[in-house]
């Protein structure tokens, strides 16, 4: 066994509800993800691809030029590879939102207890067991032969040994062995939350045009 060698306590009382009033809680704003067809339509229906697909069929059938309907072809792939890497990001974050732990054991007081996910605040110690996920951001402060598996955020297969001092990621899962680990980051700003913010972060204007949320035409490429 490795970590502190003295009785992990955790929080009292008082440092939860002082950390709940600051808003350092695990809450995370919802939202579904978008649709496939919402992500067809964000990179292929667009002003632009209409404009440019328009003056491909004038250059095929009008002037009969098909060497020179290149960017045509440059066009539809780069819509397709958005496509694809905005598809693969959406089953990834439908996958994290399936398999999202309903509660976490905490220690408080010297004691485990276990608690909704949406309790956890800043600096709570979280038991981590054989196929428990990680449900916020934090660093170990007990392993016991941990390994996390990351495949789901990283796409690496093998799980990872994790130390004492070692960053474990919100949306990871024990592979094998225990542990302990202090939160670090909650709620939004968690990295399996960045990530589905990241996957929601464009919504579309009256005109069918795709925006970043906070404001910005969205670019062609991907």
């Amino acid at each position: 066994m490795s970590g502190e060698s003295r009785p992990l306590s955790g929080l009292t009382p008082d440092e939860v509800a002082r950390r709940r009033e600051a808003g350092q809680i695990n809450v995370v704003p919802g939202g579904p993800s978008r649709t496939v067809a919402e992500i067809f339509r964000a990179n292929f229906l667009t002003l632009f691809n209409a404009l440019l697909g328009g003056l491909l069929l004038i250059v095929l059938l009008v002037l009969r030029q098909p060497r020179d309907a290149l960017f045509g072809f440059v066009l539809l792939f780069n819509s397709l590879i958005g496509f694809i890497q905005e598809w693969r990001a959406k089953r990834t974050l439908d996958r994290l939102e399936l398999l999202a732990a309903p509660a976490a054991s905490i220690i408080r007081e010297g004691k485990a207890e276990e608690h909704p996910v949406e309790e956890i605040v800043v600096h709570d110690l979280i038991q981590l067991r054989p196929g428990d996920q990680v449900v916020v951001d934090g660093e170990v402060v007990v392993s016991e032969g941990l390994e996390i598996d990351e495949s789901l955020l990283t796409g690496e297969s093998d799980p990872i040994h994790k130390d004492v001092g070692e960053e474990v990621l919100s949306g990871s899962f024990v592979a094998a062995g225990s542990g302990v680990y202090r939160a670090t980051k909650v709620g939004g700003d968690a990295y399996a939350a960045r990530l589905a913010a990241e996957g929601k972060r464009f919504t579309f204007n009256s005109g069918g045009a795709p925006e970043k949320e906070g404001g910005g035409r969205r670019g062609w490429t991907n």
